[in-house]
């Protein structure tokens, strides 16, 4: 098995081009500083970059400070990165699947990033028939976002959540996007991101009658500080 060592600079030219695809990363709580990083390189090549966010892990001081050892201008900076919160699934379908898809339209934005897009997802007071639809209108959005050339990374921890249909959810959302890859603390304390290949179902909520179980393979990409 070839193990490919990027840097977080090499992984945010992965995200952005080619455009149009949707990426999941998950695993350790250092996926959000990481997935933040790879917005700031995106940010200081040109890029705006939009953030809904549904798990409150938006640290503006990570990006202050990537700015300000670059010597950049931190203000201007920051006005290339957008925020949007949702406190509640229906408000992470609203932000996610009406006002996103607009705002990269008006911004001619090509990158967002979504944290915590399930977190809501698990509170009881929402039926979990009504968060398996409001799951697949989503798809269908990250659909018609990808068609028009957006690329969208989905960062999430890894959960194993009661009741246990709700981890249903996040399966779903693997097989819902285009690559996983889940980032993990190695023996040595430190961060290692694995691709993560799996057999995907055309309607992610649904298996279809007879197809197989998704079979995980892992591939390391990269062990930071090593």
């Amino acid at each position: 098995m070839d193990t490919t060592a990027i840097t977080s600079h090499s992984l945010a030219q992965t995200f952005v081009e080619p455009p149009g695809k949707v990426l999941l990363l998950y695993g350790d709580k250092s996926v959000f500083p990481v997935s933040l990083t790879m917005a700031a390189h995106a940010i200081s090549q040109g890029s705006s970059v939009a953030v809904v966010d549904g798990c409150n892990r938006f640290d503006v001081h990570l990006l202050t400070r990537f700015a300000r050892e670059r010597q950049l201008d931190a203000d201007a900076f920051l006005r290339r990165i957008f925020i949007s919160r949702g406190f509640t699934c229906y408000q992470m379908e609203q932000a996610i699947a009406h006002r996103l898809p607009a705002f990269l339209n008006s911004t001619h934005s090509r990158t967002a990033m979504i944290f915590g897009l399930l977190d809501t997802f698990y509170d009881e007071q929402a039926p979990f028939r009504e968060v398996q639809q409001i799951l697949t209108r989503l798809f269908q959005a990250f659909k018609q976002m990808k068609q028009s050339g957006v690329s969208l990374l989905l960062v999430s921890l890894e959960f194993n959540v009661l009741p246990k249909e709700r981890n249903r959810l996040f399966t779903a959302l693997k097989q819902g996007t285009d690559q996983v890859y889940r980032l993990e603390m190695n023996e040595k304390g430190r961060p290692r991101l694995l691709r993560e290949s799996t057999v995907f179902y055309d309607t992610p909520l649904q298996k279809k009658a007879g197809s197989a179980s998704p079979l995980p393979a892992l591939i390391p990409l990269v062990t930071e500080g090593t």
